[in-house]
């Protein structure tokens, strides 16, 4: 594999043309050729060809290894035929003016690169100058979008402010509304126990008897006296302030109407109560206070004379008896509208303020 005569560089392929003098080949490119003249070359051409240094060495006068000849001999220009002449296409006259270029019309190696640089950096300027206006306009885009971007953050930021001091206000007062609420709760609890003391201190002279069977026509005072008579502790007419039955709390049940008795003095009230105790103690073997010993029936049903106590209390003396059952107390009684626990007879009696109390009993 032969070089190129004028840039020295290896030839690879046809695309080269070969002196047929010399037999030197060059480059089409170093031969200054265009793609159109290149594809006008043809064999004759080729073999008659002649590089531009044996061009030098040829003698100016003589023409006759030219690449295109005339067409008759010299002497027959003259003569003329009796045929009818043809244009004669003419060869590119840069194919036929080929052998006569000058030296300097080829292009050297050094020559040839500095032209590449050229290219390379005129396209490189060309394509700096657009990646340039895209990436500016890219970046007003951007820079305007961030603008938007920071006008909107900076309103959610006013907005976030807004709402963090709104909510440090509300903050603030709920939390002096729980302190408040709980005041209110604590004072609300205080009131409402001091109702349940007064309700339950207006019945200080009350009592109830329990399941004293009913009968039509009675006179409940008679049977209260009856029963002070009993338990030794008389009552007079003025001793008693009111006396009458009351509603039942369950309509169903046949449990008869207990009777409320409102006494003169908390100090009868009392007496009364201890004298009803005493005497169930002393007939704990025998007969307790019922209904026979009160002269009402024949039949012995249980009589209980209570405290009367509020509603509240009521249902804490129900819930306590409850609870002693669980846990195996033994006494449960009310006394000044207290309710108390024992669990023997030598443990200290517990009293029960509320529900949270018997919870904690175990």
């Amino acid at each position: 594999m032969s070089n190129c005569a004028a840039c020295n560089d290896k030839l690879l392929g046809n695309d080269n043309m070969e002196c047929g003098r010399c037999k030197e080949a060059y480059h089409y490119l170093c031969l200054n050729f265009s793609p159109e003249e290149v594809t006008s070359i043809t064999e004759d051409i080729r073999r008659s060809w002649m590089c531009p240094n044996c061009l030098n060495k040829q003698p100016k006068g003589d023409n006759s290894n030219a690449l295109v000849r005339p067409s008759t001999p010299t002497g027959l220009a003259e003569v003329t035929f009796n045929v009818t002449k043809r244009k004669v296409q003419t060869k590119p006259e840069t194919l036929s003016t080929c052998k006569m270029m000058d030296p300097s019309d080829f292009v050297t190696r050094s020559d040839l690169q500095l032209t590449i640089r050229e290219e390379i950096r005129s396209a490189m300027r060309e394509f700096a100058g657009v990646m340039n206006s895209t990436l500016n306009a890219k970046l007003s885009e951007i820079n305007e979008t961030l603008g938007e971007l920071k006008e909107s953050v900076s309103f959610l930021n006013d907005q976030f402010e807004t709402i963090k001091s709104k909510v440090d206000i509300n903050t603030s007062m709920v939390n002096k509304l729980k302190i408040e609420n709980d005041s209110l709760r604590s004072e609300i609890g205080f009131l409402a126990g001091r109702v349940r003391l007064m309700d339950q201190m207006s019945r200080s002279t009350n009592l109830e008897l329990q399941c004293v069977p009913e009968r039509k026509a009675e006179n409940v005072i008679t049977i209260v006296k009856q029963l002070g008579n009993v338990v030794n502790c008389p009552l007079n007419d003025c001793d008693i302030t009111y006396c009458s039955r009351t509603a039942k709390s369950n309509p169903d049940s046949n449990r008869p109407r207990s009777i409320l008795v409102k006494l003169s003095t908390p100090r009868l009230r009392d007496s009364l109560l201890a004298a009803v105790i005493k005497y169930n103690k002393k007939h704990a073997n025998d007969e307790k206070l019922n209904s026979s010993v009160l002269g009402l029936d024949d039949k012995k049903v249980p009589v209980y004379v209570v405290e009367n106590l509020s509603a509240e209390n009521k249902h804490l003396h129900a819930a306590a008896r409850l609870r002693a059952k669980q846990l195996s107390y033994k006494y449960v009684w009310v006394r000044s509208g207290r309710v108390y626990m024992r669990k023997s007879d030598t443990s200290e009696a517990v009293f029960v303020r509320n529900v949270d109390v018997l919870n904690s009993l175990k």
